[in-house]
């Protein structure tokens, strides 16, 4: 199994659920779930639980630091940088699940300087591929960057948090983007026309979802395409983007279609109250692609 190292956010998740359509301006009745979330920690939990034992490389505070324990329960190696507040992430969904609005308070994120990393360089050096997430600070997206050549798989998180791979993106192998991100960074709408000038930039391979309309991945020698209607209702949508790349990248090192298995785990998320299906398996997985 090849070893894989992810480098980015690990936040509390307040998950909020509303029983009806939301009242903006009021108190809506509902439900609300506390877990682990954070889009390299959403990534790597899934690939643990996946069986490829992957390294996660983050902040926590003393908050958080149950979630060492949990980590060692499904196999995910943790280092981390101590810090004041563990970064936290408040999601609001409508009854259908549809996530309404969100808050990532994320400022603990801007510590995780290229100092830290530095010391555990041979971690990083020893790594086949090292994901990342747009929750970095600029400066340690460049030092990853700049001092390691090794195949990056970035996820951009937002369109937001994109602008901080504007000048990085010909370092980048492969990249999960959504419509609006990629909208941000090549200023077209068209999935055909996003993967085209991304291909065109130097990234080897783009992975672009499209919501429930499907996913693209686009290289130099194919443009593929998949949809799978879920027929299954939604109860949160929180963290399904994290489950489709992690499904991605745990396909492409065990043969396996990318776009079928990403939208697999994509499907399985969206079923879960929290943000990773606590049901993935590798066994799972393969029995599903069966099907």
């Amino acid at each position: 199994m090849k070893k894989i190292v992810i480098i980015g956010g690990t936040n509390i998740d307040l998950l909020a659920h509303s029983d009806q359509d939301i009242q903006l301006t009021d108190s809506n009745p509902g439900t609300l779930i506390k877990s682990y979330g954070g889009v390299a920690r959403n990534i790597a939990e899934n690939l643990a639980r996946l069986g490829c034992e992957p390294t996660l490389i983050t902040v926590l505070g003393k908050d958080a630091f149950d979630f060492l324990d949990f980590a060692k329960e499904i196999h995910l190696n943790v280092i981390y940088q101590e810090v004041d507040i563990t970064p936290t992430y408040l999601a609001v969904h409508n009854h259908d699940g549809q996530l309404m609005v969100s808050i990532a308070a994320m400022k603990a994120m801007d510590k995780f300087q290229p100092s830290f990393l530095k010391k555990h360089h041979q971690v990083i050096i020893d790594a086949d591929i090292i994901i990342l997430d747009a929750n970095l600070p600029v400066e340690t997206i460049e030092y990853l960057f700049t001092n390691y050549k090794k195949p990056f798989y970035v996820d951009l998180i937002s369109s937001a948090k994109a602008k901080k791979f504007y000048n990085y993106i010909p370092f980048i192998d492969t990249i999960k983007i959504n419509a609006l991100e990629g909208k941000e960074i090549t200023g077209h709408s068209d999935p055909h026309q996003i993967g085209q000038v991304l291909l065109n930039k130097g990234i080897r391979s783009v992975y672009l979802t499209v919501g429930k309309d499907g996913a693209y991945h686009f290289t130099l020698d194919q443009v593929s395409y998949y949809q799978k209607p879920l027929h299954k209702p939604i109860k949160n949508d929180t963290g399904a983007g994290d489950a489709f790349y992690a499904g991605v990248i745990y396909a492409e090192i065990m043969g396996y279609d990318p776009l079928r298995t990403g939208t697999i785990m994509a499907h399985l998320s969206l079923q879960s109250d929290q943000t990773v299906n606590k049901h993935v398996s590798a066994a799972k997985i393969y029995s599903l692609l069966k099907e």
